[in-house]
């Protein structure tokens, strides 16, 4: 058997970790169905949101559990994993939509099955880049990230052109194509899984004949070349829990991600107020009216998602291109970077408070999707910075628990809002909300004062001198006999 150049092995494993991306992010296009689920289930917006969180807790809790299994085990089982429990989630989803069985309890279930496994895969991607392309780690993670956002709009095209109305066959779509994805790009993770096991074997066991060299003496610098690292922080767990730094991205992470969630597993029924509110105006709603209305809002809603995925990819993108010129060419640390989501989510509030009609909601998405992709890229970056690569994927995924509570908190409380706001209708067949943007708009006055809080935080965590983020300086690891001699023992 030929082997393949080593340059054309980088690229394949790279394109791979980045087409798996697309298999994390399904739970984004949850909204362009969501309402169409719920009717056909009979369950309210506030029952929909409950299934929605349940998505976002399986994202969140699922992390430190696939932070462990990667560091410790490598990435074929997580990936093993992650794939068995998102193409169950949606077979099982499909085939709750067919019988119309009416049982939050497994609707919540099975996007919490969707949520883990999107982590378990992504947490995956994330260590094979930044162990195999240190010298550009924040673009090679970046491309995974932002099929991660762009996983909303390719589902929603696929749906609006090849099954438009038809939810079940959309939700068959979703659990065949992520096991094609997953069939194609497994093999070169995997084989990329036992070539960083050897290294880290032969680091360690040169490590033992080195004694004066230790592992936390090697530097984090993107400038490095090896296909492995360990931080120059890496922490214990304890540690980690007790670093003031730690608790400062928790709550950055937190109150940013809260407020891209809460909208974009919303904009659903947003769009549904919007638009109701707009024809009950121009014209006067009949039964046979009735479904080409519900017919422009599930299109309108699909709508939305794509430019939120479209957002949330190009935020990824330019956060992973900009997290890599402020640290090489300027000599920043990253956090300077929070300043621009943190800003930017505070602008996207007080544009949702404001918004009156649906024509003006697209920039609202487009914006929210932008700088919630941008915080999901740079900070798992800034965890690496801060803590190392030794634990990164345990680090990163208890970091990424922060969102559950205060996501939990603003959907619930946009569902309860909503509801309360809605009147039965015979006509529709259930509750229906047409006060235009009166239906959920008192959330958005919460929310707004979240994203300055949000901003306060990230001033504290940057410009406050006993938490500078700065790394050590260390030696170059490129003369250093540990890394010759490594290289020998993996040629």
């Amino acid at each position: 058997m030929i082997a393949l150049p080593r340059t054309v092995q980088k690229a394949i494993l790279l394109l791979s970790c980045t087409f798996l991306g697309l298999t994390c992010g399904t739970l984004y296009m949850y909204s362009s169905y969501s309402p169409q689920f719920a009717r056909q289930v009979n369950y309210t917006a506030s029952d929909s949101s409950y299934i929605a969180l349940s998505g976002t807790i399986g994202i969140a809790i699922g992390g430190p559990i696939a932070g462990i299994l990667v560091d410790k085990r490598g990435y074929t089982a997580a990936l093993a994993l992650g794939g068995t429990l998102i193409i169950s989630g949606y077979m099982i989803m499909r085939r709750q939509f067919d019988y119309t069985y009416h049982n939050l309890p497994l609707s919540c279930s099975l996007t919490l099955m969707i949520g883990i496994g999107s982590t378990a895969i992504n947490s995956v991607t994330l260590k094979c880049c930044a162990v195999s392309f240190p010298s550009i780690r924040g673009v090679a993670t970046s491309l995974p990230l932002s099929l991660y956002g762009l996983s909303a709009l390719f589902y929603s095209v696929a749906a609006s052109i090849f099954y438009p109305g038809d939810t079940s066959s959309f939700l068959g779509f979703v659990a065949g194509s992520i096991f094609c994805i997953l069939l194609v790009c497994s093999p070169s993770i995997i084989l990329a899984d036992r070539e960083h096991k050897l290294k880290r074997s032969a680091a360690k066991y040169h490590k033992s004949s080195h004694p004066d060299i230790k592992s936390d003496a090697l530097p984090l610098s993107p400038s490095v070349t090896t296909d492995y690292q360990f931080g120059e922080a890496a922490l214990s767990n304890e540690s980690l829990l007790k670093n003031p730094k730690f608790w400062l991205l928790f709550i950055i992470l937190g109150s940013l991600a809260s407020l891209g969630q809460m909208y974009i597993y919303s904009v659903g029924y947003i769009v549904k107020a919007l638009v109701s509110y707009s024809l009950r105006n121009e014209v006067d709603i009949t039964p046979i009216l009735l479904q080409e209305t519900e017919t422009i809002i599930q299109h309108d809603q699909q709508f939305q998602v794509g430019l939120l995925s479209i957002a949330n990819c190009l935020g990824r993108i330019i956060s992973g291109i900009m997290g890599d010129i402020i640290t090489q060419s300027f000599n920043k640390s990253r956090t300077w970077l929070l300043f621009f989501p943190s800003i930017g989510m505070m602008i996207t509030q007080l544009l949702s408070l404001t918004t009156r009609t649906y024509d003006n909601l697209p920039l609202n998405s487009l914006l929210t999707g932008l700088f919630y992709g941008f915080t999901f890229c740079i900070m798992p970056l800034i965890v690496g910075d801060t803590f190392g690569l030794d634990n990164f994927s345990y680090n990163w995924g208890v970091v990424n628990m922060a969102p559950i509570l205060p996501s939990y908190y603003f959907t619930m409380l946009f569902g309860s809002i909503y509801d309360s706001k809605s009147q039965f209708s015979e006509q529709h067949g259930g509750l229906v909300c047409l006060l235009g943007n009166q239906c959920y708009n008192s959330i958005f006055k919460i929310t707004l004062l979240v994203s300055i809080f949000a901003v306060i935080i990230v001033s504290i965590l940057t410009i406050g001198p006993k938490l500078s983020l700065k790394t050590k300086k260390t030696l170059p690891l490129t003369s250093s006999p540990l890394k010759q001699e490594v290289n020998e023992k993996v040629s």
